[in-house]
C-alpha cells in the first residue's frame, strides 16, 4: 500500500489482498464500485432521516404536542430546569449518568425499543459505510478519490433534491455535526 498520492491502475491492491487489480477493466469496475458504494451511503443518510421524520410525524398525530410548537420545542429537550439541580459541579453531575438511567420525565416523542433498533441499525450501517469509504479514501489513489468525491456528489444530488430547507432541517444538521464532536 503506497501511502502517498497516486494513479495506480493495474496490480493495486485495496482493502484486502483477494482486491487485487489485475487488469484496466478491473479498475474500471472498482472506480464504478467506489462511486455506488459512496453513492448508497448517501441514500442509506436519506433512509435514516426519512424513518426518524416518519416516526416524528406518526407518533406526533397521536401525541398533543405538535413537532413544530413552541410547546414541542420547549419539551423535547432536556433543560436544566427539568433536572434536579444539585450542589455538585456540573461535570460530577454528568459524570454520575443520572441521565442515562432517569425515567423519561420529559413530555415529548420517543421510539419505542424496537424503533431505537432499527435507527441504532441504520446508524451503524451508515457509520461502518463511512470508515469503509474513508479506507479507501486513505489508499490516496487519484481515481478512487475522485470516484468517492463525484459518488457523494450525485449522492447528495439525487437523494437531497427534495428535501426542504426548514428549522427541522437545520436542526438535524446540527445534530448531524455531533455525532462525533460535542
Amino acid at each position: 500500500m503506497s501511502m502517498l498520492w497516486n494513479w495506480y491502475t493495474v496490480n493495486s491492491c485495496f482493502i484486502a489482498r483477494s482486491w487485487h487489480v489485475r487488469s484496466k477493466a478491473a479498475f474500471a469496475g472498482t472506480c464504478i464500485g467506489v462511486f455506488l458504494l459512496v453513492v448508497l451511503h448517501q441514500w442509506l443518510h436519506r433512509f435514516a432521516r426519512e424513518y426518524d421524520a416518519a416516526l416524528i410525524r406518526s407518533k406526533s398525530a397521536k401525541a398533543d404536542v405538535s413537532v413544530g410548537s413552541d410547546d414541542a420545542l420547549a419539551t423535547s429537550e432536556v433543560s436544566l430546569q427539568t433536572l434536579k439541580p444539585s450542589q455538585t459541579p456540573a461535570m460530577a453531575n454528568t459524570m454520575s449518568h443520572k441521565w442515562f438511567v432517569a425515567a423519561k420525565s420529559v413530555r415529548g416523542i420517543y421510539a419505542t425499543p424496537f424503533e431505537h433498533l432499527v435507527r441504532t441499525l441504520l446508524f451503524t450501517l451508515e457509520w461502518s459505510l463511512a470508515y469503509f469509504i474513508m479506507l479507501l479514501f486513505m489508499y490516496y489513489n487519484g481515481f478512487i478519490i475522485i470516484s468517492c468525491i463525484l459518488g457523494a456528489f450525485f449522492g447528495r444530488l439525487f437523494f437531497t433534491y427534495n428535501e426542504t430547507l426548514s428549522c427541522a432541517t437545520i436542526g438535524d444538521s446540527r445534530e448531524a455535526d455531533r455525532k462525533c464532536c460535542p
